[in-house]
């Protein structure tokens, strides 16, 4: 999904102009030129606060929800919902460097292996180069404008889109059939605010904002 043309900011404004006006499909810009443009602004992003929402029995991901602040530089912290030990257990979490720490209702926080079943979820990965969301939006298989939509106060344009499944299984522990999504970008710098999964009867749902923000996550004490 590459293109030589990437839209200009002044065209992305006409496009975004129009689409509030009309909101047909017919006028958000064309995926091909749309999707790269999501993936470097992406990629140019410093930080960002996320909401991860699973909704279902998903084999791979044991976590219920997840929210928090992620660096480009491969920090993480926030609290979440997650499955271990045969139950759902309250969490909070912090990543720097090669190390995590996790603290959970009762207790301090314990350094463990990011991946452990107190972590089934790395966060890190969102704003990661090579897996994250701008890796991912770098290897669609095929994307379509569906419509333009006011997103939590944000105007956005909305795309159905496949992801390649090997970029895909990188971004998600999820088994099945999950590279196929709905993503919202916002018209203004095509940064990603909402992304659902589906398969079956159950969702993954992600949510961005805040994107660079000033951050500074230190390891607990």
């Amino acid at each position: 999904m590459r293109s030589r043309h990437p839209l200009t900011g002044a065209a992305l404004a006409a496009c975004a102009l129009l689409a509030a006006c009309s909101g047909g499909a017919d006028d958000l810009p064309p995926a091909d030129e749309a999707l790269p443009s999501a993936a470097a602004a992406m990629a140019a992003a410093e930080s960002v606060h996320f909401e991860l929402t699973v909704d279902g029995d998903v084999e791979g991901l044991a976590v219920e929800r997840a929210d928090g602040v992620v660096t480009a530089d491969g920090e993480a912290e926030g609290a979440g919902v997650i499955t271990a030990l045969g139950m759902d257990l309250e969490i909070d979490y912090t990543i720097v460097g090669d190390s995590a720490y996790v603290k959970g209702a009762t207790g301090g926080y314990q350094e463990i292996p990011v991946g452990d079943e107190m972590l089934p979820y790395d966060p890190t990965v969102l704003l990661d180069p090579d897996r994250g969301v701008a890796a991912l939006l770098d290897a669609v298989e095929s994307a379509t404008p569906e419509d333009a939509e006011t997103i939590d106060g944000v105007a956005t344009y909305r795309y159905e889109v496949v992801f390649d499944p090997a970029a895909f299984a990188e971004f998600l522990p999820a088994a099945g059939d999950w590279n196929t999504a709905t993503v919202w970008f916002d018209q203004e710098r095509l940064r990603v605010v909402r992304a659902e999964f589906a398969q079956g009867d159950a969702t993954v749902a992600l949510a961005f904002d805040d994107y660079d923000e000033p951050v500074e996550i230190v390891a607990p004490q």
